[in-house]
């Protein structure tokens, strides 16, 4: 359940009596949960409160939310959620700025980007790379059933210029609690969840869940593993399907759809089965013939792995965010950023496209062609041919010779590199 609303006023009162701060049980170890509640509280306890207002400590607004738009209110959500973090004693601060997609950057520089919520993260809406996104939130709740509530900052203005929006909008509870999975839209944000960033320091995540079925288990309907890292999903989704998500994506399923009430079955001769309600074979891996010490892993890197004590059976391969010299994607293939946040995807109509939780990002807008194919060629140039051979795309990256690699980064960036360095990005 979300932590009660009543618990989450009692935490406001934090440097009054924090002895209750005690009482509150939280995933995380003990000087953790402490800082991860004061982020809660100083949150909570500033809303209602404008960009210039006297905030609960009392100072005046957030950071620069008064006065850095040439001296009047600017949009201020990042301004917000710095102050939150910086005053809750987060490390880093300092590298973050009045954009919202600060944030992710600071994910990226202390290795805290991830695809699950935990109390005291900050929530980044609608990240469209380069540093750049529409909102930023703070987790002031999680919940067992994977919503949540969040506080966000520069929140319901009234429509007009930069001014006069961020002076008429203030500190809100996006209540009721939404679903915190990546590239959904909550109805009460408007907006695409693209990450969750923990504050350096203060959240210590436990695994989220199992990783591993073993021999003689089910996976059934509406229930999934969860890689150690909480990046990579195996769910038996309740149409029937067993897929991979990455980062909320799907990456892989079994093309089992359309039988309401199957599960997944890790038999102790070492086969994966996927069966209907009623006990009817639907999918295999097609492993059988051993005994004994049979599991189903799945890895950090993505990969699904049914291991034995001699060595691996079957394997679906860890998702990949490079194209080595000579290497393409077809129709329908994609790379995926390691965090799953990103992916770059050959569509069917010829296109090829970068997306962040479904939003597009970038292309090669070469629609309309079909059964195309994107070479990384040995020139060092990325290229899109039709099925006719006719180059319609190129990144007309400068020739060079010796390894040349294309990688799709965390960030969404899509960089081609070689022994001198960098030959070309998406975003320069």
């Amino acid at each position: 359940m979300l932590v009660p609303r009543f618990l989450l006023a009692l935490l406001a009162s934090f440097v009054a009596a924090s002895s209750l701060v005690a009482a509150v049980v939280l995933p995380s170890k003990p000087a953790a949960a402490a800082q991860a509640s004061s982020i809660v509280s100083l949150s909570l306890a500033n809303v209602g409160k404008h960009a210039c207002s006297t905030n609960s400590l009392g100072g005046r607004g957030y950071e620069s939310s008064c006065t850095g738009n040439g001296g009047q209110p600017e949009y201020w959500c990042a301004d917000f959620a710095k102050w939150v973090w910086a005053n809750a004693g987060v490390a880093g601060t300092s590298q973050l700025s009045p954009l919202a997609g600060s944030f992710y950057t600071y994910g990226l520089e202390y290795g805290t980007l991830s695809a699950t919520p935990a109390v005291g993260d900050a929530v980044v809406f609608d990240y469209y790379g380069g540093g750049e996104a529409e909102h930023v939130a703070i987790v002031t709740a999680a919940s067992t059933d994977g919503s949540i509530e969040t506080v966000s900052g520069d929140w319901g203005g009234d429509n007009g210029s930069e001014a006069h929006f961020s002076s008429t909008s203030t500190v809100t509870l996006n209540s009721p609690g939404y679903l915190g999975a990546l590239g959904t839209v909550p109805d009460e944000m408007g907006m695409t969840i693209s990450a969750f960033v923990a504050p350096a320091g203060v959240n210590v995540r436990p695994v989220v869940g199992e990783s591993l079925l073993y021999g003689g288990h089910e996976l059934a309907s509406g229930t999934a593993l969860t890689s150690p890292n909480g990046l990579y999903t195996l769910e038996m989704e309740t149409d029937g399907n067993l897929v991979e998500l990455a980062g909320g994506r799907p990456v892989w399923d079994s093309g089992t759809e359309g039988n309401s009430g199957a599960y997944a079955s890790m038999q102790t001769n070492g086969n994966l089965i996927v069966y209907s309600a009623g006990g009817q074979g639907l999918w295999a891996s097609g492993t059988s013939g051993h005994s004994g010490g049979v599991v189903l892993s799945l890895r950090d890197d993505g990969s699904l792995v049914i291991d034995t004590p001699t060595g691996p059976l079957w394997s679906r391969e860890p998702v990949t965010n490079t194209l080595a010299m000579g290497d393409s994607l077809l129709d329908g293939e994609e790379l995926i950023s390691p965090n799953g946040l990103y992916n770059l995807e050959l569509q069917g109509d010829g296109n090829l496209v970068l997306y962040s939780g479904g939003r597009p990002l970038w292309e090669t807008a070469t629609s309309h062609h079909g059964d195309d194919r994107a070479v990384m060629r040995r020139t060092g140039s990325l290229v899109v041919y039709t099925m006719h051979g006719v180059q319609v795309w190129s990144s007309r990256s400068p020739r060079t010779s010796g390894t040349v690699t294309l990688v799709l980064e965390d960030d969404g960036n899509v960089v081609i590199s070689g022994p001198s360095g960098v030959l070309w990005s998406a975003f320069s």
